[in-house]
């Protein structure tokens, strides 16, 4: 319970105060226990930090979604695969804990190479191949065009949901959360549906 507990508080600190602005004595304090207390938990700091990170990504991973089975999932077209991707997505992020949690990613971004790094590998580039997989199945069964690069064409639509992101939780933060993922949903649909159906193949 207790290690529950500084998990949740240290979520709370650092997505308002970045990770180096927060000290373990406070953490103890804000938890109610003596700082020595922390180490019955946790080793130092960084493995609070690292205990949040992997909570993030088992969470966003921990319902399957229609990607990992694109093969079998491919005649209900690509807004099948964008909705249900986005929507759990979204379900995930509803959770004040996960927006906190995307919230100090972001800050911490910019001057922590392990957060960055975990940015990279997990918020962006798995997600990326994966389209990128989903994009090459469609084009080997004449869905979209041969010539596309498929690569570039997850990235298209991909970053531009990456941009809200960083909007929302930097540019204009605090910004209403609520608000923000009814926009996020309704741009990011509208952007991805741009961008597929300018490499869709036109069935006469």
């Amino acid at each position: 319970m207790t290690k529950n507990k500084i998990l949740e508080v240290s979520i709370d600190l650092f997505s308002k105060y970045g990770y180096d602005g927060v000290s373990i004595r406070q953490i103890a304090g804000e938890v109610g226990i003596r700082e020595s207390s922390i180490y019955n938990h946790y080793p130092n700091k960084q493995a609070i930090l690292n205990s949040i990170l992997n909570y993030y990504v088992e969470e966003m991973v921990s319902d399957e979604i229609p990607l990992q089975q694109a093969d079998l999932n491919l005649d209900r077209g690509f807004d099948y695969f964008y909705n249900a991707g986005c929507d759990a997505f979204l379900s995930k992020l509803e959770e004040d804990r996960m927006m906190k949690i995307t919230r100090l990613m972001f800050i911490e971004s910019y001057h922590n190479d392990e957060v960055r790094n975990f940015l990279k590998e997990h918020i962006i580039d798995a997600p990326v191949a994966g389209w990128i997989e989903l994009f090459n199945l469609m084009k080997s069964k004449g869905m979209i065009q041969k010539d596309c690069d498929a690569r570039q064409l997850s990235e298209s639509f991909f970053y531009y949901g990456m941009f809200l992101l960083y909007e929302h939780f930097i540019v204009n933060y605090p910004e209403d959360d609520e608000k923000f993922l009814n926009d996020f949903l309704e741009k990011t649909k509208n952007h991805a549906k741009m961008i597929f159906n300018s490499v869709r193949v036109q069935v006469v």
